[in-house]
């Protein structure tokens, strides 16, 4: 089953709506909506966009994301070795940010990245490497948090905006 697939049925499932009513919802016919489920079509980009306006249901938006950024969003993390309980999620977020704070506190970054030996390189890398897991966890816990306490992960986001751009961190 493909992620899209799996998002639409998380969709379907947490929002106790049919294929009809989404259908409805993204001016698409119910067989559109059967297909993409399915696997028997891939969702359209616009449809994407407008699914993921008119939503908010984090883990259904981190599979779109994740499928249209071909790969550079975080995934649902939902494997077979994953406990989906917020404990659970909170103690490896917590392990995985402990890390990567280690792991910074050992590589440099101070050297020209023109100049660095291969295995300065790789220590760079490794470190990206584990950035990405702390990425990924804090995003599968947030999304986790909001759907179990009610919350709106849009809403959060939106608030959080205003406190980075006063930070200077992004521009409006």
């Amino acid at each position: 089953m493909s992620v899209i697939s799996r998002s639409i049925r998380h969709l379907l499932e947490t929002e106790k709506m049919t294929g009809s009513q989404l259908a409805d919802d993204l001016n698409v016919s119910e067989q559109m909506v059967s297909h993409m489920k399915n696997d028997r079509r891939k969702m359209p980009i616009d449809i994407a966009e407008i699914a993921l306006k008119k939503f908010d249901q984090p883990f259904f938006a981190m599979g779109i994301m994740h499928h249209f950024s071909d790969g550079c969003a975080p995934p649902v993390f939902s494997g077979d070795s994953v406990e989906r309980h917020r404990l659970a999620f909170e103690e490896i977020m917590v392990n995985e940010a402990q890390e990567i704070v280690k792991t910074l506190h050992e590589v440099s970054f101070v050297k020209n990245p023109k100049i660095v030996t291969v295995e300065e390189k790789e220590r760079v890398i490794e470190a990206i490497k584990e950035l990405l897991d702390v990425e990924a966890w804090a995003k599968n816990l947030a999304a986790l948090l909001c759907k179990e306490y009610g919350i709106s992960l849009k809403e959060c986001y939106r608030k959080r905006q205003i406190t980075w751009i006063a930070r200077g961190w992004m521009t409006s």
